[in-house]
């Protein structure tokens, strides 16, 4: 993949250039990564630290994350982190976050986590997040002091993802960990189940199989609205939306800003009832009209827009119950 330099509209970062440390003392014990040094009466000559460097992430909470925004399609690049120990040399881990449920840029965002040319890990954001939850070691042998550990984390965002998805965002968080050698013996691979420091983290819940759209009314769905502060409201086509009748069948009426996120719910299985048109009305007037049959396209990606006022579907599950999956409306 081509690694253009990165720009901080891609990848947003709270804090650049940070150096993390963190230090811990005694045989058999971790450190873990931390904003500061621990001076106290604790640290003894056993004491490992870690420090990482890295031009567009953020340390906060023992945590390093890259938030990931504005990505358009076919665009690629690369983040480099230099990762040292300091005092005595020490094994390596790391462990990530779990994607959230749905992530629509992580699913589709390729990504490749690399050491001196060896994958680590590798495919969409979100399946790697969930791979590397429990642990990886990151050196074959034990790091010196001194001595920078380099990691690479190439991205890119394929020119076929949909026109909802590019821009939109998402982020991804690890933790470090290292574990002096001198009072650990090391046997190798065959004991990395027994020294990883993250081996007890529960794995990630692994996302519902989707289903295309077919022959079920939709049931609900998860709306993001990106418009201009209003009132909001989803009305049953044909029940006097807009038009102050007391016939209104309204199904959500809430005012949001931009970025908010609301679920609505069109149908409560078994129960099935009025139509499968949907107006999309604020402040009082309709802006757009969308179906919830199936026989329109309908899923996570679907963009209900008139320019001005925008409502993007992020999630959808129909009245059998099944998580539809993305759309595709190029």
């Amino acid at each position: 993949m081509a690694a253009p330099e990165l720009t901080r509209r891609k990848i947003l970062a709270g804090i650049c250039g940070i150096g993390a440390t963190g230090a811990v003392s005694g045989g058999g014990t971790y450190a873990f990564l931390t904003r500061r040094v621990d001076t106290g009466g604790q640290i003894r000559s056993g004491t490992v630290s870690i420090n990482v460097d890295c031009s567009l992430c953020s340390v906060v909470d023992n945590t390093v994350s890259f938030a990931v925004d504005g990505i358009d399609r076919g665009e690629s690049g690369r983040e480099t982190l230099e990762i040292t120990v300091g005092t005595n040399p020490a094994r390596l881990w790391l462990r990530t976050d779990c994607p959230p449920v749905p992530d629509r840029l992580g699913d589709v965002l390729l990504v490749r986590l690399s050491r001196d040319g060896e994958t680590l890990a590798s495919g969409s954001l979100s399946s790697v997040r969930r791979a590397l939850r429990t642990g990886i070691r990151l050196d074959a042998d034990c790091t010196a002091p001194g001595e920078p550990l380099e990691l690479h984390l190439d991205w890119e965002l394929p020119g076929e993802t949909a026109d909802s998805v590019a821009g939109s965002g998402t982020a991804l968080s690890f933790d470090l960990a290292a574990e002096q050698c001198r009072h650990t013996p090391d046997d190798g691979f065959d004991a990395v189940d027994v020294l990883n420091p993250f081996a007890t983290t529960s794995p990630c819940d692994e996302p519902e199989a989707c289903h295309p759209c077919q022959d079920d009314r939709i049931a609900s769905a998860t709306f993001e609205y990106d418009s201009p502060t209003g009132l909001v409201e989803l009305i049953r086509a044909g029940n006097g939306a807009g038009s102050g009748s007391g016939n209104r069948d309204v199904l959500t009426s809430q005012s949001l800003d931009a970025g908010d996120q609301f679920v609505a719910t069109f149908h409560d299985p078994p129960e099935i009832r009025g139509g499968p048109d949907i107006e999309f009305v604020v402040d009082g007037q309709r802006v757009d009209t969308f179906h919830i049959s199936c026989s329109e396209p309908f899923g996570p990606g679907l963009v209900i827009t008139d320019g001005t006022y925008t409502l993007t579907v992020l999630s959808a599950v129909d009245a059998g119950g099944n998580t539809l999956c993305e759309v595709s409306l190029q």
